[in-house]
């Protein structure tokens, strides 16, 4: 068996601008709410990720992210990711410490483990037979996407939550299907069940939990991190924007 502490999926050209990126498979994490998963990073594989930020680049990965840095919303990058995680991966990759083949004898390593997909990047970018490939030989999984309206993302429908951050969003999105993840502004709450591992002083975490894997029920949680003030920008605007549609 290789000794990695994780392994280059794919390296493909996004379907959202053409633009070379990558996604990684890491094998372990100390992330309190989610617990130790496994993660998958999309990237882009020419530009460090806080480049990619400040350039308008992360767009490759990241789409029609309202919480992108430069949205039409706030204008505010709202995202929860703390960027040392992805430029930590970013860096080891270019420094060639993944493997570049994920061995079927070595598929044992991900029995019975849960795997993050999209710790960094929209996942549904990613090529769905990799994900099928990868997928089935784990326990469960989690993944959200906020390309739910775009037609390469449909193959997702019923393996990750389209990310909606209205109640327009949320109705649009349920009307063609996929189950939601919203994230309120502070002091708000949003529609089906509250994440678990955001309910306060609850131990639950992503690892035990696994709503969140596309089939199960809405899920919502409080917007959270160094941002989060700046959500409720994005969900007064998006009510004002309903002209998107489902392809």
């Amino acid at each position: 068996m290789s000794k990695t502490n994780g392994y280059i999926l794919d390296e493909f050209d996004s379907p959202i601008d053409g633009k070379p990126c990558v996604a990684i498979l890491t094998l372990k994490s100390d992330n309190r709410k989610t617990g130790d998963v496994c993660q998958v990073w999309i990237l882009r594989r020419d530009v460090k990720p806080t480049d990619a930020i400040n350039a308008g680049e992360d767009v490759s990965i990241c789409g029609n992210c309202p919480h992108r840095k430069g949205n039409s919303y706030s204008g505010k990058r709202t995202c929860y990711v703390r960027m040392t995680g992805p430029n930590a991966v970013w860096k080891a990759y270019k420094a060639g410490k993944y493997a570049d083949d994920f061995k079927w004898s070595e598929r044992h390593i991900l029995k019975g483990k849960h795997i993050r997909w999209g710790s960094y990047g929209d996942p549904a970018i990613i090529n769905p037979q990799i994900f099928h490939a990868i997928n089935q030989l784990a326990a469960d999984h989690t993944g959200f996407t906020h390309q739910w309206r775009e037609e390469f993302a449909q193959v997702y429908r019923g393996d990750f939550m389209a990310s909606v951050d209205s109640f327009a969003d949320y109705l649009d999105a349920s009307a063609h299907g996929w189950k939601c993840y919203y994230v309120a502004p502070k002091g708000q709450q949003g529609f089906g069940k509250q994440c678990p591992a955001t309910v306060e002083n609850s131990q639950a975490q992503c690892v035990t939990c696994r709503l969140c894997n596309g089939m199960k029920q809405d899920v919502w949680a409080e917007a959270h991190g160094v941002a989060a003030g700046y959500v409720g920008d994005i969900v007064e605007e998006s009510h004002r924007d309903l002209s998107h549609t489902v392809l």
